[in-house]
């Protein structure tokens, strides 16, 4: 027999009129913040018709699959998915399948839907047709950051801007997501007044190339001024290097209510290889960047990407990657192993390093990372820090908070997620400071 239904308590108060009313659907979510963003806004779509949203797959009327199609082992995960998921609707246990999101924007996404037999493929500029499929009213949005995300939470996303209008050698978003396309300062400021007025106490930017928001004259660091004046709580990611202004970065070390955090992608140290990767910028450039931002926010974060083993990257490059993470010790970094897309540049062009090679680069870098990133979180251990918690407590009464200098945190307390808890640091790992409450 099928499982009892799980219930959603905003479906209760649905009237039973609602296209949706009695069904269920699981949103499931790869990739980036701006998948966790388009995802809020789908689910409003499904509340909005009268779902019930569901944690499991098995408990479902309709699965909605958000994508990334950035790195290669994404897309396979994806293809694991969509394989239960046919077994599934074989069995007569779920009834319709949705492929969102940057691989719904792939020439791949058509091969997907033969071989699963997918009901409905989106990409990431038309995310508002999921509302027909769910029964809703046709909606008329010209592109997706007008369309807002759910209300009522501690913390929220807030799409600035979508697309990018870079070319990196690698990536493949400027073909799934489109060029860039701004949204209004006027409707970001109201979607964040009224985000505040409805609790929320921590506002995230969102964007692809975030800090190259521009309308009517005014620049990125005009906008998050703006809303550091409305939000208790503020951050921004992603940026790019060639938009990121000095007035920006002194903003985040002046502004009370900003973190004090700043994630800044560099990807390569090596003037030649950020030359191939088409970046525009140079290492020394990024190294001026940071030292701005040191000094703006002696305590804050600093967080960055990194990829190893791009097609003709030699161990000279290497070395100047490694040299870039002494001189500016990262406190966190993603490091990635190169990861070829259908679509790019770097896919068909030569000098491939092979993954032995790049296995050690990646291992090389990621210690160098780790390492400063240890020693930089020792020196907070005996600091006092306001904690504001993102996560409540786990089984062992652990919950996760961040410091307002950027820092994650692990400490024991029953505080609820979107609150403050005052606590000296006791211990520290390369990833993480260990707290307790000071009573």
């Amino acid at each position: 027999m099928r499982p009892p239904r799980a219930t959603h308590p905003q479906a209760e108060a649905r009237p039973k009129t609602a296209p949706g009313a009695g069904k269920t659907a699981c949103i499931r979510t790869f990739g980036c913040q701006m998948n966790v963003h388009d995802s809020d806004r789908m689910r409003r779509m499904i509340l909005d018709a009268g779902y019930a949203e569901v944690p499991r797959y098995e408990d479902a009327d309709i699965v909605i699959l958000n994508t990334c199609y950035v790195r290669e082992n994404a897309v396979d995960r994806v293809r694991g998915h969509l394989g239960e998921l046919t077994r599934l609707k074989r069995s007569g246990r779920l009834k319709k399948v949705a492929l969102t999101g940057c691989i719904g924007a792939a020439e791949e996404s058509e091969t997907l839907r033969r071989q699963f037999g997918i009901d409905l493929v989106l990409g990431t500029h038309n995310t508002y047709e999921l509302a027909e499929f769910v029964g809703l009213p046709t909606m008329e949005e010209t592109y997706t950051p007008e369309l807002p995300g759910t209300e009522g939470g501690h913390s929220a996303f807030v799409t600035i801007m979508t697309g990018c209008n870079y070319r990196c050698s690698y990536c493949i978003v400027p073909t799934v997501r489109g060029r860039m396309v701004c949204r209004s300062k006027e409707s970001i400021l109201s979607e964040v007044d009224r985000l505040v007025e409805g609790g929320t106490g921590y506002v995230t930017l969102l964007g692809q190339t975030v800090d190259a928001w521009r309308q009517d004259g005014e620049r990125f660091c005009d906008l998050l001024e703006a809303v550091s004046e409305r939000a208790p709580r503020v951050w921004f990611t992603t940026s790019h290097p060639s938009n990121m202004e000095d007035r920006t970065l002194r903003a985040i070390g002046e502004r009370e209510t900003i973190v004090k955090r700043l994630h800044l992608p560099v990807q390569s140290g090596s003037d030649r290889m950020l030359k191939i990767m088409h970046r525009g910028y140079k290492a020394e450039r990024y190294r001026r960047k940071i030292e701005v931002f040191r000094e703006a926010a002696p305590g804050g974060t600093l967080s960055t990407d990194i990829i190893v083993g791009h097609p003709g990257e030699t161990e000279e490059d290497h070395e100047a990657t490694l040299k870039l993470v002494e001189d500016c010790q990262f406190d966190s970094a993603y490091v990635f192993k190169f990861s070829p897309r259908d679509g790019t540049e770097a896919a068909n062009i030569g000098g491939v390093v092979s993954q032995e090679v790049a296995q050690k680069r990646f291992v090389e870098v990621l210690r160098a990372v780790e390492g400063n990133a240890f020693r930089r979180n020792r020196a907070k251990i005996g600091a006092v820090e306001d904690v504001y918690v993102r996560h409540g407590a786990n089984e062992e009464g652990r919950a996760i908070g961040e410091t307002w200098s950027g820092h994650a945190v692990h400490l024991k307390t029953g505080a609820v997620p979107g609150s403050y808890v005052r606590a000296r640091v006791g211990s520290a790992g390369p990833h993480v400071l260990y707290a307790e409450p000071i009573r």
